[in-house]
C-alpha cells in the first residue's frame, strides 16, 4: 500500500498539467487582441480622421467657381437739365457674372473673370439702348511679405500632417501596451493554472495519505492525532486549491475581456523564450529612439510646434500685398458687338498696385508668438527628460532581465531538492520513521518549490517582454506591421506574421 502510494505521489506531482479542451496559445492570442481589442479598435478610427483631415487640408487649392446671374429693374429720379423732373430713369438689367480662382503654394490668389451687362433704359441719352457691356481679364493678389511662403500657405496641411502622424503613434503606443498586457497575463496565467495543478496532485495527495492513516489507524498500528492531523491538512489544501482555480478562472476571464471575445478554456504552452537580449545600452537605446512611440510621438509633437511658430513669426511682418489686374472691355447694342470690343486690343485695361497694413504695436501677433516659442522650449525639455527616463527604463530592464534569468536557475535547483526530499520522506514514512505532518510538510515545500520556479519563470518571459517594450522592438519581433491609416480603406491596419 505504501510503495503504492509512494507511486501515485510521484506521478501526481510530476505529471503533465491536464487539459481543458480548446486552448489558445499566444501568437493567437497576440493576434486576435491586435484584431478585435475595442481600445485599439477606436485608435484606428482616430488615426484614420486624422488621413481624412490631411485629405480635407490639400481642399485649399481646389479651384473655385462662382457664378452670378441677376435680373432686374432700378428706378430713381432723374437730375437733368433737359429731361422733366417728374420723369424716372428706368433701367432694366441682366447680369452675368463668372469667375474662377486658384490659391497658388506662395499664397497668391490667381483669378480670370467674366462678365456680361444687359441694361435696358428708357433714357435718351443713351447712345445704345439697350446696352451690351462685357468684360474679360486675369487678376492677381500676391502677398509679399506678412502670408507669403509655402509653409504659410500650406499650414493647415502640414499641421494636419502631424496631427496623423501623433495619431499613429498613439495608435502605435496602444498597440505596444496591449502585446506586452497580452503577454504578461498569458504569463501570468500560466503560472495560476500550474499552481492550480499543484493544488490538485496536493490534495490527491493529502486524500491518499488520509486513507491510508485510517486504515493503519483500523489496524491499530497508528495513533488518532495522525488521521487527525490527515483531515486537517486535507482540508487546508482544499481551501488553497479553491483560491488557485478562483485565480486562474478570473485570468481567463481577464483575456476575454482583452482579446474582446469569449473567454479561453485553457492555455497552449508559450514558446521558448529568448534567452538572450542586446546587452549594449547605447544600441538599445538607438533602438528606442527610432521605435518607441512615446519618443517618436514627442518629436512629432515639437514638429508641429515648430510649424507653429514659423507662421506666428511670420505674423509679425506688415501685410504688403502687391495686386495687378488686366482686362479687355466691350460694349455694344449687341452681345457680339461688345465681344467684339473685347476681342480687340482697343479697349485694354491694367492696374498694379501695392497694397500696405500693419497695426500699430503688434501686441496680438508678438504675444502669440512668444506663447508659441515657450511651448515649443517646453516640449524639447521634456523630450530630453523622456530620453533620460528611456535610458534609465533599458538599464532596469536588463537588469530585470538578468536577474530573472539567475531566478530561473535557483529555483529549477530548489525544486529538484524538495522533490528529493519529498521522496526520502514518502520512504522513511513506509518504514514508520516518518509522521504524516513530515510528509504534508514535505509536500507543501515541493509544491512552494515548485511554485517559486513557475513564478520565475513567467517572471523572465514578463522580463523579455518589458525589454523589448522600453527598446521599441516589441512590435518588430512579433511580427507585427502597422500600416499607414488610410481614410478611404476600413481594413484592418495591423498585420502580423506566423511565427
Amino acid at each position: 500500500m505504501i510503495r503504492r502510494l509512494f507511486i501515485v505521489a510521484l506521478f501526481l506531482f510530476f505529471r503533465a498539467s491536464p487539459g481543458l479542451g480548446a486552448t489558445l496559445d499566444l501568437e493567437s492570442a497576440e493576434r486576435l487582441a491586435l484584431q478585435r481589442n475595442l481600445d485599439l479598435r477606436a485608435l484606428e478610427f482616430e488615426a484614420r480622421a486624422g488621413d481624412a483631415l490631411v485629405r480635407k487640408g490639400y481642399g485649399i487649392y481646389d479651384p473655385q467657381v462662382q457664378l452670378t446671374v441677376a435680373e432686374g429693374e432700378g428706378r430713381e429720379r432723374t437730375n437733368l437739365i433737359f429731361i422733366s423732373e417728374t420723369e424716372a430713369n428706368i433701367v432694366k438689367y441682366r447680369d452675368l457674372n463668372l469667375s474662377v480662382s486658384q490659391l497658388l503654394p506662395l499664397g497668391a490668389r490667381l483669378s480670370a473673370f467674366f462678365t456680361n451687362l444687359r441694361e435696358d433704359s428708357n433714357s435718351t441719352s443713351r447712345l445704345f439702348n439697350p446696352s451690351y457691356q462685357a468684360e474679360l481679364g486675369l487678376s492677381l493678389v500676391q502677398p509679399l511679405l506678412r502670408d507669403f511662403g509655402r509653409t504659410v500657405t500650406e499650414s493647415p496641411i502640414l499641421l494636419a500632417t502631424r496631427d496623423r502622424s501623433i495619431a499613429f503613434q498613439d495608435l502605435r503606443q496602444e498597440a505596444f501596451d496591449l502585446v506586452r498586457d497580452v503577454r504578461h497575463l498569458y504569463y501570468e496565467a500560466l503560472s495560476l493554472r500550474d499552481q492550480m495543478a499543484y493544488r490538485e496532485s496536493s490534495v490527491a495527495l493529502a486524500e491518499r495519505v488520509l486513507e491510508e492513516n485510517r486504515a493503519r489507524l483500523d489496524a491499530g498500528v497508528l495513533p488518532a492525532v495522525e488521521v487527525l492531523e490527515a483531515e486537517v491538512g486535507l482540508q487546508l489544501r482544499q481551501r488553497e486549491l479553491l483560491d488557485a482555480r478562483r485565480l486562474y478562472e478570473d485570468a481567463l476571464d481577464r483575456f476575454g475581456v482583452l482579446l474582446n471575445t469569449e473567454s479561453p478554456t485553457d492555455l497552449a504552452e508559450p514558446p521558448p523564450v529568448a534567452a538572450d537580449v542586446v546587452v549594449d545600452d547605447g544600441i538599445a537605446f538607438d533602438h528606442a529612439r527610432e521605435k518607441r512611440p512615446d519618443l517618436l510621438r514627442q518629436v512629432e509633437e515639437i514638429e508641429r510646434r515648430r510649424i507653429e511658430c514659423e507662421v506666428a513669426r511670420n505674423r509679425l511682418l506688415p501685410a504688403l500685398d502687391l495686386g495687378a489686374t488686366y482686362s479687355h472691355k466691350g460694349l455694344g447694342q449687341n452681345v457680339d458687338d461688345a465681344f467684339d470690343d473685347i476681342g480687340s486690343n482697343d479697349f485694354r485695361n491694367w492696374e498694379v498696385a501695392f497694397n500696405f497694413s500693419y497695426p500699430i504695436g503688434n501686441r496680438e501677433a508678438r504675444n502669440e508668438y512668444r506663447r508659441i516659442e515657450l511651448l515649443l522650449k517646453n516640449l524639447h525639455a521634456r523630450l530630453a527628460q523622456l530620453c533620460r527616463q528611456t535610458r534609465r527604463e533599458i538599464r532596469s530592464a536588463r537588469r530585470f532581465v538578468e536577474v530573472s534569468r539567475k531566478k530561473v536557475e535557483v529555483t529549477e535547483k530548489g525544486r529538484e531538492l524538495a522533490r528529493e526530499q519529498l521522496r526520502t520522506l514518502l520512504g522513511r514514512l513506509s518504514v514508520g520513521l516518518a509522521t504524516t505532518r513530515d510528509v504534508l510538510e514535505g509536500e507543501e515545500d515541493l509544491a512552494r518549490a515548485r511554485t517559486d520556479q513557475i513564478a520565475a519563470r513567467a517572471e523572465y518571459g514578463q522580463s523579455i517582454t518589458n525589454y523589448l517594450w522600453v527598446t521599441g522592438t516589441l512590435l518588430a519581433q512579433r511580427g507585427v506591421d502597422i500600416a499607414e491609416p488610410d481614410a478611404e480603406d476600413d481594413s484592418s491596419l495591423f498585420s502580423m506574421e506566423k511565427k
